[in-house]
């Protein structure tokens, strides 16, 4: 089923179309029309928005964690949290909840540091050198 152009879009699907750019750019040139035509269909034929955006919202999540686990980054993240996680894990077997071992809790936050920074330069690239500077 086609949308007449001369049918003023709603505002469902000009939100589905921007959250489809959280898709990677190969994959929203292949399939960006088919999709927005698919959402368009079920926006039609949906018998309440709220139905519509809890199928919407569990197919996005899907699809979204999958491709997020399937890339490089994703791993990154998963390995940083399987090191924190094993890091507490064995101090608190071997120390138990007790403090005076700071040298765990700094780790646990310097690989959080570490995860946080590796996203911020995937996201916005590294800084370069102010030539006023």
């Amino acid at each position: 089923m086609t949308r007449p152009t001369q049918q003023k879009e709603s505002r469902s699907f000009r939100l589905y179309a921007r959250l489809l750019e959280l898709y990677p750019p190969a994959f929203l040139q292949r399939h960006r029309a088919e999709m927005l035509q698919n959402f368009a269909d079920l926006e039609d034929a949906a018998a309440s928005k709220a139905a519509l955006w809890m199928l919407i919202g569990k197919d996005l999540t899907m699809s979204l964690i999958s491709h997020f686990l399937g890339s490089r980054l994703g791993r990154y993240v998963i390995g940083v949290f399987v090191a924190w996680i094993a890091l507490f894990a064995i101090g608190y077997f071997l120390h138990g909840p007790t403090p005076g071992y700071p040298v765990l809790h700094v780790f646990g936050g310097f690989l959080l540091g570490m995860l946080s920074m590796y996203i911020a330069t995937r996201l916005h690239g590294t800084p370069q050198n102010s030539p006023h500077a």
